[in-house]
């Protein structure tokens, strides 16, 4: 089922919750509502399924308006953060319950819904746990069960609101390869909310990037992270670097009263590190070293500008350049630096130019 939103506002109180927003999701498709706390996602995803009421604007479901229509009307499947499934139930009644619900002219016989269940309880790889209770499984069996009860009743668009917010990393990390393979057997609309930048980069065809209530940016995971929109989608995907104040490169200078300030950006894996300067190297001191897995994260100190920055290095990259400590001055080469414009509000800044590796100069 596609989905069209088109500038829908939400109010609570004198709090713009979501701000004329306007999106279109194609049939099948796995979207992303990424964003902070407050950006305006989960209240995005209530609207969708009917949780809540527009104030203004309009949602349709394969070009039938269903701005007023009940969750229970739109057919949509919704996983909570944290399961929602009853306690007193077994695993079996809880993906069952959809089913026997329904009225009586609607409801599928007793043989029927066991059928389905088992189907659905096979999807999600846990038909052995069929008679066991919510309390005797793990975080993400629980998860798996409350997508299962979701999919039971045959939604068109499947929503989750944090679905993995609640557990560790390495149950998170499982559960997105499944979910993903779990959509790929089925291709239904997936939209889910997240504020993990990696979980939405990875698993998403879609990533709607929100703040303060409106879409920053819609695009491929490819495209914002490469090619940001502004200045708050370019800092929030990933770790970065900032640099604020007159750029000088290519040999054009802005200078330090320009009307036009900038501030630039940089991812900690572009910046190379070097023994030896060069023309375009900037001389830092080595302040604090720590080993992430197969990454080294280096957190060094400029001689010019005394700001800090961190620089990433491969194995092979620390290998080729050497040990090195505290206190040593090393060289840093910083590629691909975005500049923004930096106007009154930062978040918003647009891209003044991407800086070709070795062009960089200085940022004071």
């Amino acid at each position: 089922m596609g989905i069209t939103i088109s500038g829908i506002t939400k109010t609570f109180g004198a709090f713009e919750a979501v701000k004329d927003i306007n999106l279109e999701i194609p049939t099948g498709d796995f979207v992303a509502l990424l964003g902070p706390s407050g950006s305006g996602k989960t209240t995005l995803l209530r609207l969708i399924a009917g949780l809540e009421g527009l104030d203004t604007g309009s949602i349709f479901f394969n070009g039938v308006d269903y701005s007023f229509k009940t969750a229970k009307e739109r057919k949509v499947g919704f996983v909570f953060q944290h399961y929602a499934l009853f306690k007193h139930m077994t695993i079996f009644e809880n993906v069952a319950f959809g089913l026997k619900v329904r009225p009586r002219k609607l409801r599928p016989s007793k043989s029927e819904i066991k059928d389905k269940v088992l189907e659905l309880l096979r999807l999600v790889q846990l038909e052995h746990l069929a008679d066991r209770y919510p309390s005797q499984l793990s975080g993400g069996q629980r998860q798996r069960i409350a997508l299962a009860r979701a999919l039971a009743v045959e939604p068109e668009v499947l929503l989750l609101d944090e679905p993995f917010g609640a557990l560790d990393a390495k149950v998170r990390q499982e559960l997105r390869h499944w979910l993903r393979e779990i959509h790929r057997k089925l291709n239904i609309t997936t939209v889910f909310v997240t504020h993990d930048q990696e979980e939405a980069l990875e698993m998403a065809d879609t990533v709607v990037v929100m703040n303060h209530g409106k879409i920053e940016q819609i695009g491929s995971p490819a495209e914002v992270y490469e090619k940001p929109a502004n200045a708050f989608v370019y800092s929030f995907l990933g770790r970065v670097n900032e640099f604020s104040g007159a750029a000088l490169y290519n040999d054009v200078a802005v200078a330090r009263d320009a009307a036009v300030d900038t501030v630039g950006y940089i991812r900690p894996h572009e910046i190379g590190l070097s023994r030896f300067s060069n023309r375009n190297s900037v001389a830092s001191e080595v302040s604090h070293v720590n080993a992430v897995g197969s990454t080294l994260r280096v957190v060094l100190k400029r001689i010019d500008t005394e700001d800090f920055f961190e620089a990433e290095l491969t194995g092979d990259s620390f290998r080729k350049l050497g040990p090195f400590k505290k206190g040593d001055i090393l060289y840093a080469d910083f590629k691909n630096i975005v500049v923004f414009e930096a106007k009154q509000d930062p978040d918003h800044a647009k891209v003044m130019e991407k800086v070709a590796a070795g062009a960089f100069s200085a940022f004071t």
